[in-house]
């Protein structure tokens, strides 16, 4: 769900060559369609906008259906199979895109693939809260590294007073809480198991994270995933809470992952 790393792209690029040459093999898949005769996958080359960070962005799905009207047995042949939206676009193929047949592809010994990452601006849209990021985020590992709470209390975009009365059962009041480890050890784990908590009582929440349903236009949503040797029906996925690697950098984000 997550593009960037050089071994995911030929995961992809190797699904959609492996898929337009033994369609037989998907069948299951291909069922959900009508008429799969003139059908063949693409990869998703290009950013569309997201409807959560107002920007273009990688999207849910990796790759989807497509139906042309005309004859690409030739670029097919010469192409071995694979399909993108560049090459669609560079060889002025016509073509529809088949709405609900988004596929997110993962690496067949892939654990540690990332679901979804958030700033503090896409955070607050789906939580309706800064500071419950700010709690999953605080710094409390290393008692050295708790004097950067107020710089990041101020990147997710709240205070240290909001957050101290968000938290007020463990802060009692102190605004000096970041400082205390335990205090930001008892803030951290109660904002994580409380996300958590948000996003398993909410389909509609889910739905926009692990499909990305309502983020995106079709079929740039993923209703299906791949992984191994099966394609599957996407629904919520076991995953963890955590932060981006840029948090000591300034770079504040929250994200879900395996």
């Amino acid at each position: 769900m997550y593009k960037g790393t050089y071994d995911g792209d030929l995961d992809e690029i190797n699904f959609v060559r492996d898929f337009n040459s033994n369609k037989d093999c998907y069948k299951d898949y291909l069922r959900n369609f009508d008429d799969y005769s003139n059908l063949w996958m693409t990869r998703v080359t290009t950013k569309q906008m997201s409807k959560l960070s107002e920007k273009k962005v990688y999207t849910r799905s990796d790759c989807y259906l497509i139906k042309v009207s005309n004859d690409i047995r030739n670029i097919l042949i010469k192409k071995d199979y694979y399909l993108s939206e560049e090459i669609l676009n560079l060889n002025q193929i016509e073509y529809t895109k088949i709405p609900y047949s988004g596929i997110s592809i993962k690496m067949a010994n892939s654990k540690s693939f990332q679901i979804l990452k958030l700033g503090p601006n896409s955070f607050r849209t789906l939580f309706d809260s800064y500071e419950l990021g700010a709690g999953a985020s605080i710094f409390c590992q290393r008692k050295e590294e708790l004097i950067k709470n107020p710089s990041l209390i101020e990147g997710w975009k709240t205070s240290i007073n909001d957050m101290t009365n968000f938290y007020i059962e463990f802060t009692n009041g102190d605004t000096s809480f970041y400082l205390n480890q335990q205090i930001c050890k008892n803030i951290k784990n109660y904002a994580c198991h409380k996300i958590k908590n948000i996003i398993e009582t909410s389909q509609e929440l889910q739905r926009k994270i692990f499909n990305g349903i309502g983020l995106y236009e079709e079929p740039y949503t993923a209703h299906y995933f791949y992984q191994g040797q099966n394609i599957k029906k996407l629904t919520m996925i076991p995953y963890n809470v955590t932060t981006g690697s840029g948090r000591s950098k300034g770079d504040y984000t929250i994200v879900l992952k395996p």
